[in-house]
């Protein structure tokens, strides 16, 4: 099998990543763009062509041709959701002791 390498960029937050994760089942890269900090389409493109093996390998369908399946893209991209949240709470709690900046 042809599998593509491509750099994981840097999430442009953990709660942008955490949202996308439950608000949609798919991702395009109007989304891709959003939670990866500094990318355009043409990266954003390769994102989903490594999301899409990934697919292809968990026999995941794909019902656009034009999205991937966000919970498969967020594993082949190796964010774990759980582990997103966890940070983001421990941020949130410790917030709380630096004057409730976020």
């Amino acid at each position: 099998m042809n599998t593509s390498r491509v750099r994981i960029p840097e999430i442009s937050s953990l709660e942008t990543a955490i949202r996308l994760y439950y608000e949609k089942i798919e991702l395009g890269n109007k989304e891709i763009t959003e939670l990866f900090r500094n990318i355009g389409y043409k990266k954003a493109t390769a994102l989903k062509e490594v999301a899409k093996q990934k697919m292809d390998e968990d026999d995941v369908p794909q019902w656009n041709a034009l999205r991937v399946n966000t919970k498969t893209a967020y594993e082949a991209w190796g964010l774990n959701i759980d582990d997103l949240e966890r940070r983001y709470r421990k941020l949130q709690k410790l917030s709380l002791f630096q004057g409730g900046v976020t």
